[in-house]
């Protein structure tokens, strides 16, 4: 015997709820035409509810996924300086002439403000390596 889905219980089960809740209902009220009158209306509404949880759900989804891969990024470009890229730049800043020059302008401390980081990133654009 085909073992069943856990998915396929449970949507068994919530429509076996739900016919259970709308015979209640007809047992209390007797009113067959008001119960039909909302399952329809019910029925047409429940393409407008899945785009709408689709839509939420995929950008959420989304989000967490961009999310996630930018910390794995981050992870991996940590990675690569702490183990080769902090050796790789001393090696490849004595190449550079300039090297002395941009080095002492981008000794960075905690009162720097916007204008300085922007001086500092055109001096940085400016130079020829």
């Amino acid at each position: 015997m085909k073992k069943i889905n856990w998915q396929v219980l449970l949507a068994g089960a919530l429509i076996a709820c739900s016919a259970l809740i709308y015979f209640i209902h007809y047992l209390l009220f007797g009113d067959a035409h008001h119960i039909w009158i909302y399952l329809v209306g019910d029925i047409a509404f429940v393409p407008v509810e899945v785009l709408l949880v689709t839509l939420i759900l995929h950008r959420l989804l989304s989000y967490r996924e961009k999310k996630s891969m930018l910390q794995k990024m981050n992870m991996v470009i940590g990675t690569f300086f702490s183990e080769a890229g902090l050796s790789l730049i001393k090696q490849l800043c004595g190449l550079d002439s300039n090297s002395g020059l941009i080095a002492s302008h981008l000794k960075i401390s905690k009162t720097w403000e916007d204008n300085e980081f922007k001086k500092a990133a055109l001096l940085i654009r400016k130079s020829s390596y």
